[in-house]
């Protein structure tokens, strides 16, 4: 490698971590971290969308996610810190099984329309999945809030040994 050639990818290179980390989410001020951009009743009426959206369509199991994610990336060189970017991406997943197939569509713009529409992907992809499947998804039976558990005992509390 020529010593020019060196020195244009070094220079191409120290430019490049000098920029934000944009592709990683957008850039957030450090004051807004920790900001809740929904509360738990908007959450709910925003999965409510989807949830109506993916059982009006013949889905037999929906679940959706809304996730915030934030994330700090600190540029150094040698002993000194170059850079600090703290980026933020947010948005929801909506898994379902429609037809006995898997089907997912993710969005990162919370608003009605895109959710139905995300919904209405997600309900289309696990139809034609279902179409590929030998057998269709079961889900294993587990314990929801409504279940209770029980446990019963036969042994009686005087005769358990305690050491």
């Amino acid at each position: 490698m020529k010593r020019r050639d060196f020195i244009q990818l070094t220079g191409l290179s120290a430019g490049a971590m000098m920029m934000p980390f944009t592709s990683f989410g957008d850039s957030v001020d450090v004051s807004r971290l920790l900001d809740p951009l929904l509360d738990s009743a908007q959450k709910k009426q925003l999965a409510d969308v989807a949830l109506n959206t993916t059982k009006g369509l013949g889905a037999t199991y929906t679940d959706v996610r809304i996730g915030r994610y934030l994330n700090q990336f600190v540029v150094t060189r040698e002993d000194k810190v170059q850079n600090i970017v703290n980026t933020e991406s947010y948005g929801m997943g909506i898994r379902v099984i429609a037809n006995g197939g898997w089907g997912f569509a993710a969005i990162d713009k919370l608003d009605n329309d895109s959710i139905a529409k995300a919904a209405e992907l997600a309900v289309a992809i696990a139809k034609e999945n279902s179409r590929l499947l030998s057998e269709p998804v079961r889900l294993a039976h587990s314990l929801g809030d409504d279940d209770v558990a029980h446990h019963i005992t036969s042994a009686k509390t005087r005769s358990v040994c305690l050491k």
